[in-house]
């Protein structure tokens, strides 16, 4: 696959699954005392207002809401430089950059992050999962560059 259609299937990809963790989220917040379990209480669906940042770390939202598009810019000029020269760098910023956004638009919109997948002690979101699995994506990336 060609470097520019990867990058255009990656941005697409990465939209719907925005666009999907966002009819979630929306649906989670306008049935807020629906829950449902497959193993009760460890996963499922719940619905969680997280306040605070990764892990529930409480940070003002006003902060929140100043810093990160200074970071999603940070971010932004990383993928673009890593393009062309580390392709696959660039989906896992792709998925990093969606996942934030994703959370982004709850903070503006309602003060918080709404989360609704509970798995074991914790309620996560697709946006936490796409910046889990792109921050583990550039692990292994670097990790794979070291060894050369």
């Amino acid at each position: 696959m060609k470097i520019h259609t990867r990058f255009w299937f990656l941005l697409a990809l990465s939209g719907f699954f925005v666009v999907l963790d966002q009819i979630l989220k929306f649906i989670a917040h306008t049935n807020p005392f629906f829950s449902w379990y497959i193993f009760k209480p460890w996963i499922g669906w719940e619905l969680l207002k997280n306040t605070g940042i990764a892990f529930s770390l409480p940070i003002n939202n006003t902060l929140v809401i100043i810093v990160t598009p200074l970071i999603l810019l940070g971010l932004a000029v990383l993928l673009l430089k890593t393009f062309h020269k580390q392709p696959n760098c660039a989906g896992a910023y792709v998925l990093i950059i969606g996942g934030a956004v994703s959370n982004y638009i709850d903070r503006v919109l309602f003060g918080f992050t709404i989360d609704y997948i509970r798995l074991f002690t914790g309620v996560i979101n697709i946006g936490d999962i796409m910046i889990i699995i792109g921050a583990i994506l550039l692990i292994l990336y670097e990790k794979k560059e070291v060894k050369k």
